[in-house]
């Protein structure tokens, strides 16, 4: 094939795709989701970028308002986090959250997650969230006490003296605003 010819193919396929796109913005728009999701699904083998896919079925999901987009969202996070592409982790649980403000896992995932990249400021905000669910009785004392467990554990697994320096005296403070035989507990996992 010459030079001009293969253009010209390339310039076709691109073309097919784009409108393979449209149509499927077409079928979501109309609610046939079962075409929607068959015609992504072909789409999606364009795609090299597993979590990418999953992210997007999880967006086509819940336009749908398909309760296993969270699913979707979850695996893509994984995958993301298993690439250390931390900030498109969060940016799926935070987006879970805006689907489920109660998501205890949402919570707990995006409260390590911006302890690892150093975000002290959104993780303040996580902590009253959860705060706010235990305060709500949507979690138990036992759940709020694991959740900050773990979160103590992955900062002592990272070397403190070059990141997160800043933890310490935030869990410290944190701390007060537990149950004071939580504070007890949780002051021996420092």
């Amino acid at each position: 094939m010459q030079r001009g010819e293969k253009n010209m193919e390339q310039e076709r396929i691109g073309q097919e795709r784009n409108l393979a796109w449209f149509k499927l913005a077409d079928l979501i728009s109309r609610g046939e989701r079962e075409k929607a999701l068959n015609v992504f699904r072909l789409l999606s083998h364009s795609l090299n970028n597993r979590a990418y896919v999953l992210q997007i079925e999880g967006d086509i999901l819940w336009y749908l308002d398909d309760k296993s987009a969270i699913d979707r969202y979850k695996q893509a996070a994984f995958l993301y986090q298993k690439e250390k592409r931390w900030i498109d982790a969060i940016a799926i649980y935070e987006h879970i959250l805006t689907q489920d403000a109660t998501s205890y896992e949402a919570l707990v995932s995006l409260m390590m997650f911006y302890t690892m990249v150093d975000w002290q400021d959104r993780l303040d905000a996580r902590f009253v969230n959860l705060l706010s669910l235990f305060s709500q009785k949507i979690i138990t004392e036992e759940t709020l006490e694991q959740a900050i467990k773990e979160i103590i554990q992955l900062v002592k697994d990272i070397d403190v003296t070059t990141k997160n320096a800043w933890f310490f005296p935030w869990i410290d403070h944190a701390l007060q605003s537990l149950p004071s035989s939580m504070q007890a507990r949780l002051s021996q996992e420092l």
